[in-house]
């Protein structure tokens, strides 16, 4: 997809100055990042992920010509909790536009995005959000002009989609906000769908949103369909405009499988406040376990069990021919015993087992077992893979 949308691609420096890793998320980053001192003295950290890199890559080369569009696929590290779908080191692909402030720009990541997810096949929905329009209603609409005050509502909002409504109430009320203000950001939090209902929506709340107008026109001369969620803000130290989500429709529990937006401020800690950037970046494990059904492994689906000299050469046979036809298949590696066997397919969570004897060898038939129900049935190996790609 980079190729197809002409990002040149790179490999940022997997290690950075703690003081340049701050630059994009503040002090706060250091809960989430592997940090240590160098042979130097330096602080240094571990990428948490590939769009400092690039940025501090760009700024640095005065000579290239924007738009700037770069692109990489490698590995991350974050000091988390391991959980599903959710890991210490992750591989990550990003892609970056660098130039002047653009709609367009913005427009290009998010279809570059929706074309990636529509080539792999996953139900997806792009959730496009505009942290200007929620700081405007904020502002303006609930009368909040203290700015960490405000920030803290923004962070309300970012925690929509992991805590009920009730809960984030009791939170903010007990972090002194009043019940009403609260419901009133959660209310406006909740407006999504057909981007032309939610701008009609925007302008009956009096919240004036130039930036999401121009995208949703600009995608829709692209044929790319999206829906507008003013509850995405996603990172509160980084974007600053137009951000957005790609979310699996099948399985919620991954979380978001892709997300970026505008942030303009990262290119002027390195000094080059003439940039803009918007980007978009998706954990490849992630995608995986969405193209894998959500599960964190996959069990082998056929087990081939044999039994005797005849039963040995027809497994090797039969193993060959699964696995020609694309089906995944195990087998023991050493001579064991037809109940032992049967005892491995079963710790390892396998439907089908294909028993093979010297009877089977001699008939040309095999003997489908299946692990679930515990029946057998006598079938020729044909009958048995149309069964076993049902299933």
């Amino acid at each position: 997809m980079a190729t197809i949308f002409n990002f040149r691609m790179m490999e940022p420096a997997p290690l950075e100055h703690l003081d340049v890793l701050r630059a994009k998320s503040g002090v706060e980053v250091d809960r989430e990042i592997y940090s240590f001192k160098d042979k130097g003295g330096r602080d240094i950290g571990l990428r948490f992920d590939l769009t400092v890199g690039m940025t501090r890559y760009v700024c640095t080369r005065r000579e290239l010509r924007p738009p700037i569009k770069l692109a990489s696929l490698s590995g991350a590290w974050r000091y988390d909790e391991p959980q599903h779908a959710r890991y210490r080191w992750f591989r990550q692909w990003d892609l970056e536009i660098f130039g002047p402030p653009s709609i367009g720009a913005d427009a290009e990541v998010i279809e570059a995005t929706h074309r990636l997810f529509k080539s792999l096949g996953i139900g997806f929905t792009v959730q496009v959000g505009d942290r200007e329009a929620v700081q405007s209603y904020i502002s303006q609409v609930l009368g909040v002009k203290d700015a960490e005050r405000a920030a803290e509502m923004m962070r309300a909002l970012d925690k929509v989609q992991k805590k009920t409504a009730g809960e984030l109430k009791a939170e903010y009320v007990a972090k002194g906000f009043s019940a009403e203000e609260v419901e009133k950001l959660l209310g406006f939090g909740a407006i999504r769908g057909d981007p032309g209902k939610v701008l009609s929506r925007l302008g009956e709340e009096g919240v004036q949103a130039p930036a999401l107008v121009a995208l949703a026109d600009n995608l829709s001369g692209r044929g790319i369909q999206t829906e507008f969620n003013l509850s995405i803000v996603r990172g509160l130290d980084y974007y600053t405009g137009v951000v957005f989500e790609v979310l699996d429709t099948s399985h919620p529990d991954l979380g978001s499988l892709a997300g970026g937006g505008r942030y303009d401020l990262l290119p002027g800690s390195f000094g080059r406040t003439d940039l803009s950037a918007t980007g978009a970046a998706g954990g490849m494990e992630r995608i995986a376990l969405s193209l894998s059904d959500g599960s964190e492994g996959r069990s082998v689906p056929v087990y081939v069990a044999v039994t005797g000299k005849g039963g040995q050469k027809a497994g090797h046979r039969v193993l060959n021919e699964l696995r020609d036809k694309g089906v995944p298949a195990e087998s023991a590696l050493s001579d064991r015993a037809l109940a032992k066997q049967l005892e491995d397919a079963r710790r390892m969570g396998v439907k089908w087992v294909v028993i093979l004897g010297d009877k089977e060898e001699l008939s040309g038939m095999i003997t489908l077992r299946n692990m679930v129900d515990r029946t057998e049935e006598v079938v020729p190996l044909s009958t048995a893979l149309r069964r076993i790609k049902q299933a």
